[in-house]
């Protein structure tokens, strides 16, 4: 009879040994899948996504977050591309890029491709932003300015 409360207390540590192990486990599982969810954004660094890269103070005004890539960063079309993309997001975010980026790069988006480099390379993307922004400049609705840019990019895909 001697036995049983030995016997009970070490069934009790093998319980709180899986239980911990479990625990371990599910904290490991968590972890990969925010490491491979950011490392599919392409490792982006959030602390960029403000105007001046600066952290703000607790009684200043919140900033808007920096969509895209600094124009400054490019010349040419390529600069006017990245400063429609960066005064228009809601514009470009409606918008679908046919350069195959989506397929290629995981682009949800026009606005996408001027969140990264991929934009300063590729006229389509270039030339959609342009063209998008020049037929809402006019008062084009976005189911035309959809249909027209599908019309002129959709074969490059």
């Amino acid at each position: 009879m001697a036995n049983q409360p030995a016997a009970a207390g070490l069934d009790r540590m093998r319980w709180l040994l899986v239980l911990m192990i479990f625990a371990t486990a599910a904290i490991a599982v968590a972890g990969g899948v925010f490491w491979y969810r950011n490392a599919t954004r392409g490792g982006r660094d959030f602390s960029s996504d403000y105007s001046d890269g600066v952290a703000q103070e607790a009684d200043a005004t919140p900033r808007q977050p920096v969509l895209t890539l600094d124009p400054a960063a490019f010349t040419g079309e390529a600069r006017d591309a990245y400063q429609i993309a960066r005064d228009k997001p809601t514009l470009l975010v409606q918008l679908h890029c046919y350069c195959g980026c989506d397929h290629a790069l995981g682009h949800r988006n026009l606005l996408d491709c001027f969140r990264d480099r991929h934009a300063s390379i590729c006229a389509i993307c270039i030339g959609e932003a342009v063209d998008g922004s020049q037929m809402s400049k006019q008062g084009s609705p976005i189911e035309q300015i959809r249909d027209t840019l599908r019309a002129r990019y959709a074969r490059a895909e």
